[in-house]
């Protein structure tokens, strides 16, 4: 999935670039100045305006799709990253627990053979 995102992410960021070299193409209506020049004159031609526009439309909508898409699959990999981090710090605390759990059944043992020793050194014989 890391692979996934990485090219997709790639791609974005190639038509990011893309995306504002054509909005930097664009000829100003108000005041017909462009980036190549007039409004009238052109260095493609006279329709390049319209292809320009309709370019700069598309990318746009790629833009705002790509964008949704990355953000779709980072949300679906925060989540999964905060699951196993959540699954992992569950099974530490268990296994925490445990050994808790383990060193007090010692620790009672520990404190039951004096009072057995004593028990048995009372029940001896007195010689």
């Amino acid at each position: 999935m890391g692979i996934l995102i990485t090219i997709i992410s790639v791609i974005f960021f190639i038509l990011c670039i893309l995306l504002v070299i054509l909005v930097l193409l664009q000829s100003d209506k108000s005041a017909g100045m462009g980036i190549l020049g007039g409004s009238s004159q052109s260095a493609f031609g006279s329709s390049t305006a319209d292809v320009i526009t309709k370019a700069t439309g598309v990318m746009i909508g790629l833009f705002m799709l790509g964008s949704l898409g990355l953000a779709a699959l980072e949300s679906g990999r925060m989540d999964r990253l905060k699951k196993e981090i959540l699954k992992s710090e569950e099974q530490s605390a268990k296994e925490g627990s445990a050994e808790k759990g383990t060193e007090k059944d010692t620790e009672k043992n520990k404190a039951k053979e004096p009072a057995e020793k004593d028990k048995e050194e009372k029940n001896k014989p007195v010689k």
